[in-house]
């Protein structure tokens, strides 16, 4: 049985930033996938200044933007309320994070994730190798079975999605329905109108979630869905989102003569990162959206998949040096004082308060007011600013 430092099972952003991180370390690094890249990932495909400043720490932004030559910076996000109150926020540049604000296909954004990882010498990469379990020994795995062979590591990180077999196996998985939601997204071609913006508009034919437009240039645009579970069972996603392209304004305005990309159309489920279980076990970790690391206001994922990622390489370039199964506490130490409280507890809460229309147009309406409040909304948004100052803003309304 091959041995290495740590075993990684899945080869998104979250396994590819925790490889990359531990390999900077010194660490031997058996990166897994069950796909053959390049493989699709149904997603929205925003990437936030505090994402993109990550990816550019670990070297893939400059393949990234080697690959899709000019890329165009987004600018501001505008938001539309069921009553139709529309406000455009600026998203301005903050001191702490280098990068910009993009829309990347996440196929596009995977692969050059791969490519790093090919290229690292302390980094071995297996595609095409399924995880089938994990052998425990107490709280220590000793080692992963895979469609490709077994391995062993001193640390294992799942990092392999939303069915992650990892976490289903330790008990680890989300299972609350009050925790979880559901995406549906497609590319459109001939977009008309398409700025420098994302939109994310709320509307009453999708309740407790919103539609959002993202241009991705050459007039091609993201276009999606997003809906907490819980309202799942009364109300079918695809049509919801048919009603959304075909009735909300600023959707049939820009896609009136747009075409649906064939195969373009899928849905995705969203662990929400308000779950309240712990997210590792002895040795073993998990990270992104097997540890349901999604946040529970806007469903973006990509962040917290990165950030989780280099969290997990601490805690386990720590453990390495001490004892391995010391590993969840450090894990647990620095996710839960990063993401606890400003992402995941005071995001459930906005999360419950937007669902109520009258509070939901009551704060668009003040955010319309003035220019400074409406960059607060989408810096909050964009991971610029925390989100209890959005919550602050809504506090005259009660």
């Amino acid at each position: 049985m091959q041995c290495y430092d740590a075993v990684i099972s899945g080869a998104g952003p979250a396994g590819c930033s925790a490889a990359l991180f531990l390999a900077a370390k010194g660490h031997r690094v058996l990166l897994l996938d069950k796909a053959r890249f390049p493989r699709d990932k149904t997603c929205g495909d925003g990437v936030t200044a505090a994402s993109s400043s990550l990816l550019e720490e670990i070297g893939v932004m400059e393949v990234v933007k080697q690959r899709l030559g000019d890329l165009p910076e987004i600018q501001g996000v505008t938001l539309s309320s069921p009553a139709g109150t529309v406000v455009r926020g600026r998203l301005l540049k903050v001191k702490r994070f280098s990068g910009g604000d993009y829309v990347i296909p996440r196929e596009m954004l995977d692969d050059c994730l791969v490519s790093c990882v090919r290229e690292h010498p302390d980094v071995t990469f297996l595609d095409n190798a399924a995880v089938t379990s994990i052998t425990m020994d107490g709280q220590r795995a000793r080692s992963l079975s895979t469609s490709r062979g077994d391995f062993s590591g001193r640390v294992i990180i799942g990092a392999d999605g939303s069915y992650s077999p990892l976490a289903s196996q330790l008990h680890l998985n989300n299972t609350s329905k009050e925790h979880q939601g559901f995406a549906i997204r497609a590319y459109f071609s001939k977009v008309e109108g398409l700025t420098d913006t994302i939109e994310i508009h709320y509307d009453r034919s999708i309740g407790s979630g919103y539609g959002w437009i993202f241009p991705m240039g050459e007039k091609r645009a993201n276009v999606g869905v997003g809906i907490t579970s819980r309202n799942m069972e009364r109300r079918r996603l695809k049509r919801m989102f048919e009603q959304f392209i075909e009735t909300n304004p600023f959707a049939v305005a820009k896609l009136r003569h747009a075409r649906m990309e064939s195969g373009t159309l899928k849905a995705y489920p969203l662990p929400l990162g308000s779950f309240r279980g712990k997210r590792s076990r002895g040795n073993v970790l998990l990270a992104g959206d097997a540890a349901s690391f999604v946040d529970p206001l806007t469903g973006e994922g990509i962040f917290y998949a990165l950030q989780s990622g280099r969290y997990a390489a601490e805690a386990a370039s720590r453990a390495i040096g001490e004892d391995e199964t010391r590993a969840s506490a450090y894990y647990e130490k620095l996710w839960r004082k990063e993401f606890l409280f400003h992402d995941f507890r005071v995001g459930y809460l906005l999360q419950s308060l937007l669902q109520h229309e009258f509070i939901m147009e009551s704060l668009l309406k003040f955010a319309s007011g003035k220019q400074r409040r409406a960059d607060l909304l989408a810096a909050v948004i964009g991971h610029n600013r925390r989100k209890i100052e959005l919550l602050k803003m809504l506090i005259p309304f009660f």
